[in-house]
């Protein structure tokens, strides 16, 4: 018996989410996971190999004695900041190849498999639009926390003046402490789940960062705590896994900080030249938490397209076309 195929248009409750999910990969796992390790790969290999050589120097502190800060600093910020660059093009060539792939498996036939070429189709167009857009939002969202953390200084200062250093200062920073978490963990998985949705929504629907997020904010109108689930499980679902990717990279840190230590201790010079196999580790285990991101990805896509076809009814129209 055939399996049945994995469609966007439909709607879906928190079971069906992550069974379409994992449906999806299970379809399509070779022409998926093959399109983002060969398009995108690239890239995020040469992110994560210069973050984990970084990472790997830090562990090593000598290059400040010897070229003193201000040498040892701009080496870091040059290094981070093309880390970031090539990393910024690696997520959204990503994006753009995972969200194709399942754009353009809904034009499929049951029966019918992606290709790479429908994982490329239309790149170019969707490469600068989903760059464009990321990089508005990047800075809309820096803004907002910069906004945010001088309104919590003020109020902190406030708290400060009007109360001095006695115990009601104490007890009010810690009550805005709590309030603060209680507000992340509320607004923190829909904070997750609504640029997302809205970057599948500009790739598929040609729009551009702020329409599509007011598309999003309407379809999960009266559906905000049921997407705060969904988000939020589909999450905890990636963050477990990636942690077991992780597991080696932790290892890997101890052994090299305790040998570095320990050679630190002996001979009075510690080697800042950053292990090997720590690199050649911390790249694989990155890769593998990308891999594992998928999940994710396709966990917020069906819930938007779940709450999108609710109010539209776009498969039911699409069934009496044909007929």
């Amino acid at each position: 018996m055939t399996e049945q195929k994995i469609y966007y248009k439909k709607v879906r409750y928190l079971g069906e989410i992550f069974s379409a999910c994992f449906g999806f990969i299970k379809q399509n796992f070779k022409t998926l996971y093959g399109s983002l390790l060969f398009y995108a790969g690239p890239f995020l290999l040469i992110a994560a190999t210069v973050s984990a050589y970084m990472f790997g120097s830090s562990l090593g502190m000598n290059k400040v004695f010897r070229g003193g800060l201000t040498g040892y600093y701009s080496d870091l910020i040059v290094s981070y900041f093309v880390s970031l660059a090539v990393m910024l093009i690696g997520i959204t060539v990503y994006n753009v190849i995972l969200n194709r792939n399942i754009l353009e498996n809904e034009k499929l036939l049951p029966g019918e498999q992606l290709t790479l070429n429908h994982a490329t189709k239309n790149f170019w167009p969707d490469f600068w639009r989903i760059l464009g857009n990321t990089l508005i939002l990047i800075f809309v969202l820096i803004a907002a926390v910069i906004v945010l953390a001088l309104l919590f200084a003020g109020i902190f200062g406030l708290l400060s003046g009007s109360n001095g250093s006695g115990t009601g200062a104490i007890v009010l920073t810690i009550i805005a402490g709590i309030l603060m978490f209680i507000a992340f963990l509320i607004f923190g998985p829909i904070l997750m789940f609504v640029p997302m949705a809205a970057l599948f929504v500009c790739q598929r629907d040609g729009l551009s960062i702020f329409p599509s997020m007011g598309k999003v904010f309407r379809y999960m109108k009266n559906n905000f705590w049921n997407t705060w689930i969904v988000s939020f499980l589909g999450f905890l679902t990636y963050a477990t896994l990636a942690s077991v990717a992780q597991i080696p990279v932790f290892i890997i840190t101890f052994i090299t900080t305790f040998s570095r230590l320990k050679s630190t201790v002996g001979s009075g010079i510690e080697d800042s030249s950053p292990s090997l196999l720590l690199v050649v580790v911390t790249v694989i285990s990155a890769l593998l938490s990308y891999g594992i991101m998928v999940i994710y990805h396709l966990i917020i896509v069906y819930q938007y397209t779940s709450l999108e076809e609710k109010k539209e009814g776009a498969s039911i129209i699409d069934k009496i076309n044909q007929i």
